[in-house]
C-alpha cells in the first residue's frame, strides 16, 4: 500500500478548488444569462394567497396580466370561481410578499379581502 505525501494532498486539494470554482462560475453565469437566452423573462404569473380548507382543498388566488384569479383547487379538479381587477382588489403587494413582514393590521385587512373576494364568488356561483 503506498503512503500519500504532503504534496499529493495538496495537489488534490488544489484540484478539488479548481472543480468547485467552475461550478460556481458556471452556476452564477448560467444565472445572469439565463434572461438573455430567454429562458426566464418577466413573470406574469403571481400566488397572491393560498387558503387551505382542509381534506388536501384550497383555494387559490392567482394574478395574471394584471386579473386576479380565485382558483377552487381539489385532489380531482381545478375551478374558476372567479375573475376581478387587480385594481378592485386587496392584493399583496411584491416588497410584502418577498419581505414577509407585514403588521397585524396589514394581516386582518389581507384577511378581509380574501374573504369579500370568497363571499363574491359564492354570491355569483348562486346567480
Amino acid at each position: 500500500m503506498e503512503v500519500i505525501g504532503f504534496s499529493q494532498v495538496i495537489t488534490m486539494m488544489g484540484s478539488f478548488l479548481v472543480v468547485i470554482l467552475l461550478l460556481a462560475t458556471t452556476l452564477f453565469g448560467i444565472k445572469k444569462y439565463s434572461a438573455v437566452m430567454g429562458i426566464s423573462g418577466e413573470q406574469r404569473l403571481e400566488l397572491l394567497e393560498v387558503k387551505n380548507l382542509g381534506g388536501r382543498q384550497k383555494l387559490v388566488l392567482v394574478g395574471v396580466n394584471g386579473e386576479q384569479l380565485l382558483i377552487g383547487v381539489s385532489p380531482h379538479s381545478l375551478t374558476h370561481l372567479g375573475t376581478w381587477d387587480r385594481d378592485t382588489c386587496v392584493s399583496k403587494s411584491r416588497e410584502e410578499t418577498t419581505t414577509k413582514q407585514m403588521s397585524r393590521d396589514k394581516v386582518s385587512q389581507h384577511a378581509k379581502g380574501f374573504g369579500a373576494l370568497f363571499t363574491k364568488a359564492k354570491t355569483e356561483i348562486k346567480d
